[in-house]
């Protein structure tokens, strides 16, 4: 069952609650939800609307809405441009005092959900509000007025499901990982961050505190922040868009002087400033060369909620564990997105410790050429012992340096972490890349946000020669081997790979050609590709 309906209002109307509320009603009865939000920048002329997503199999996503409720023309005539509107409920005419209750009841009467379910949500959500009867009453005396039915959800099928938007991951996982700060200047779609980090910290009273920082610019925020880690505390920022090429000398320094770092890179559409609400998936190149030299950063991006959650805390103990900055690449759906998580899937690993380092001999090294080529470290106020961090050219120990046989050795030593951590992440415990359906003749090739809409595909079946596969990529940087070493070994059975990605300079497609030799004549006659950029996310109707 695949089923979708639709809240769609004029921007300065705030009617959010409606849909949040009907998603979380439905996540408790275990339905699969996906909720996606699009806004105009235009913050207070123009049209917001919300597409809830129900279904009791895979998550979808779909241009097709089978039952949209607005509150005046304009949403139809914008919208319509877009989507496929199947039955329209238009309340402009309808009288209301609390503009979310009209929501409300259309939503009760189509899904068959009794109204004293809704009585407790609506309680619960305004019971700190002197409105909290008007609306009850109002609820009611809409509720007997309606009589269309469209399919019956009433039901509690299995266990709860909890809903979270991207961002809110994020939260999650701070609390769980020992983060320690996060630094941030406000913005979209990276900001609500700031949000569930500070608001719903101090809501839940939990124990380890996170500092947070808002500084005047995306310098100011990516330098503190290693800060923080020169003082070994568990650091993140992150931002949005262009702002991240203000943070890219900091990369640079973060690999010379091998204090590492997480920057959480939320894409959205630009460059001008008219359109950044909306989402892309442009910064691909840019993360994977966001340096002036020749060391560069690991790139990963999630492909599922719960991905988001396990991966980005791999990703903050590998930071550690490697002395490396990592970007973590999501987009606009990803982080404003809703969908509903069963809790027990996010999985944690231990938070990493650092190791101890032999000070007996006094021969330590903070920047010594290891077999590893990852040095050993020493905790800031180690009783009589310094930590050294320097941008400049250096020696083992610290000392600057411009003789040409150090030189050498020490750009060596920090390009081959890159290989100590392939080497040592080839295991079960790390997510590089997913193939749904492997003994298909014809590939996806995807990442992100994207699988939603290709997982919900017609064409992903079971196996038979005539369905497609799905290949996603979750580490960008390094690439893992494996896969080239896949495409080689399997050249025979694989008749076409088809790249879908939100830009229109094929970055993810330019990327698995260089790094997989698929550039030969034979090879190349077997790529495709579906490239969407007009602000707005893939569809499963874009696969056909």
């Amino acid at each position: 069952m695949n089923f979708s309906i639709w809240f769609s209002w004029p921007a300065w109307w705030w009617v959010n609650t409606a849909w949040l509320m009907l998603a979380d009603l439905l996540a408790k009865k275990w339905y699969n939800i996906l909720v996606d939000k699009e806004y105009a920048s235009v913050i207070k002329w123009d049209n917001n609307f919300i597409a809830v997503y129900i279904s009791d199999d895979k998550f979808f996503i779909s241009k097709k809405l089978d039952y949209f409720i607005c509150f005046d023309d304009y949403s139809i005539s914008k919208n319509e441009k877009v989507y496929e509107l199947w039955n329209v409920i238009n309340l402009k005419d309808k009288p209301w005092k609390y503009k979310n209750i009209p929501a409300f009841w259309c939503a009760l009467k189509l899904l068959w959900i009794d109204l004293t379910e809704w009585e407790e949500i609506v309680r619960k959500e305004f019971e700190w509000k002197p409105s909290l009867d008007d609306n009850l009453n109002i609820l009611k005396e809409w509720y007997d007025l309606q009589d269309t039915k469209a399919i019956d959800l009433s039901a509690n099928i299995w266990n709860q499901k909890v809903m979270y938007f991207g961002n809110e991951i994020i939260w999650k996982w701070a609390i769980a990982s020992g983060l320690w700060r996060y630094s941030a200047y406000p913005m979209t779609p990276a900001s609500s961050i700031i949000d569930v980090v500070t608001w719903e910290m101090s809501k839940w009273n939990v124990k380890n505190e996170i500092t947070f920082f808002q500084w005047e610019d995306e310098i100011a925020v990516a330098m503190s922040m290693l800060g923080a880690k020169f003082a070994w505390k568990r650091a993140m920022c992150g931002t949005s868009g262009w702002w991240f090429a203000l943070m890219t000398e900091s990369i640079s320094f973060s690999n010379q002087a091998e204090i590492w770092w997480v920057y959480v890179l939320s894409q959205r559409d630009g460059p001008s400033t008219w359109t950044p609400t909306f989402t892309w998936q442009w910064d691909v190149d840019y993360a994977l060369n966001a340096s002036f030299w020749e060391t560069f950063p690991i790139v990963v991006a999630p492909d599922t909620y719960e991905n988001w959650y396990n991966l980005i805390w791999k990703t903050l103990n590998r930071s550690d564990k490697y002395q490396h900055p990592i970007i973590y690449l999501v987009d606009k759906q990803f982080s404003e997105s809703y969908i509903s998580i069963d809790e027990n899937n996010l999985k944690a690993e231990p938070i990493l410790q650092p190791e101890n380092v032999d000070l007996s001999n006094n021969d330590y090294k903070r920047y010594a050429d290891t077999e590893s080529w990852i040095s050993p470290y020493v905790v800031p106020w180690t009783v009589n012992w310094e930590f050294i961090a320097t941008s400049y050219e250096h020696d083992e120990s610290w000392a600057s340096s411009e003789d040409p046989e150090i030189k050498s050795k020490m750009m060596a030593k920090r390009s081959r972490k890159m290989k100590t951590f392939i080497d040592t992440e080839y295991n079960d415990n790390f997510y590089w890349y997913e193939i749904i359906n492997p003994n298909a003749e014809k590939f996806y090739v995807s990442f992100g946000f994207n699988r939603y809409a290709l997982e919900s595909a017609p064409l992903i079946k079971g196996g038979s020669k005539g369905d497609y596969g799905l290949i996603i990529i979750t580490v960008f940087q390094p690439l893992d081997p494996r896969l080239k070493k896949r495409f080689t070994e399997h050249e025979n059975q694989i008749k076409n790979l088809t790249f879908v990605e939100m830009n229109e300079n094929w970055s993810l497609e330019k990327l698995i050609k260089n790094e997989c030799n698929l550039k030969s004549e034979n090879r190349e006659n077997k790529i495709t590709h579906i490239r969407k950029f007009n602000l707005y996310p893939f569809f499963k109707e874009d696969l056909k």
